[in-house]
């Protein structure tokens, strides 16, 4: 069984099980206000963090269906989270251009660190647990050594928001997502443009690498899903089945499947085509 989280602007957040190829509802839990604006899922699964402009982040328990911590990240709200590859943290960014960390065990805040920059948008913890990245509405992304905190490297490939960005499975590499119709991926380690991938006919809402490292993933406002080649960087296959933008698409945890959620408040599964 594999569990999928969605967060809306109802304020509920709901937790999903895929399970003998059908999708049910297992859990809605309710506490937020103003709206979900960002989930994520630890890497067993067990836990579902949410984030919502009521300033609040909070910890729920998959296995019982029940809010295990709320965590207070105002004075500004935490716009995008993520937990780190050991479960142990989240990574919170927000309007105020600052990446704070959160030990998942007490919600108390472990580091700060300040991109010197514009609302984050979207940030990413390295599988490596050595980086982190984040994205900024103006179109900048800083790299910072998680060890030392200190800012590694400033890309300036975008030049409109960067919605989603996502490290390679070996922390080789670093794919982002922009409002500019562009993904663009560099080169972690020496901080190069490595490549440039156009395609989509709108903003590009989210890119996530397959666990396999061959392929990743990519939605968009233009309503579709994208398959890209890791290698080659040539889309492979374009999923045409919602009826409004695409807000996420994201692989299983062994890259067999993709789920992807819209506007039209639909969800669907689909088997990878590689």
């Amino acid at each position: 069984m594999e569990n999928i989280v969605t967060g809306s602007l109802d304020d509920m957040v709901k937790c999903w099980h895929w399970e003998n190829d059908e999708l049910k509802l297992r859990w809605t839990l309710e506490g937020h206000q103003l709206g979900v604006i960002s989930v994520d899922i630890n890497p067993t699964g067990t836990v579902a963090a949410s984030s919502s402009l009521d300033s609040h982040i909070r910890l729920w328990d998959l296995e019982v269906g029940q809010q295990m911590r709320s965590i207070d990240a105002g004075p500004v709200d935490a716009w995008t989270l993520t937990f780190s590859p050991d479960g142990k943290f989240l990574a919170s960014g927000s309007h105020s251009g600052k990446i704070n960390l959160f030990k998942v065990d007490d919600g108390k805040k472990e580091s700060s660190m300040d991109t010197r920059g514009k609302f984050t948008l979207s940030i990413a913890y390295s599988p490596d647990t050595k980086f982190i990245a984040s994205g900024a509405i103006d179109g900048i992304v800083n790299i910072f050594d998680l060890q030392t905190g200190k800012l590694l490297h400033t890309l300036e490939g975008h030049a409109m928001p960067i919605r989603s960005l996502c490290f390679s499975p070996d922390s080789q590499l670093l794919a982002t997502a922009s409002d500019d119709g562009h993904i663009k991926v560099y080169d972690v380690q020496h901080a190069n443009l490595a490549g440039t991938l156009s395609g989509h006919g709108s903003w590009v809402h989210s890119v996530h690498f397959c666990p396999d490292n061959t392929h990743f993933v990519s939605s968009s406002a233009d309503k579709t899903v994208k398959v890209w080649n890791a290698g080659t960087r040539q889309c492979v296959a374009t999923f045409y089945d919602h009826l409004e933008q695409v807000w996420q698409a994201k692989y299983n945890a062994n890259g067999s499947k993709i789920v992807s959620v819209s506007d039209d408040k639909a969800i669907h599964i689909y088997d990878c085509p590689i």
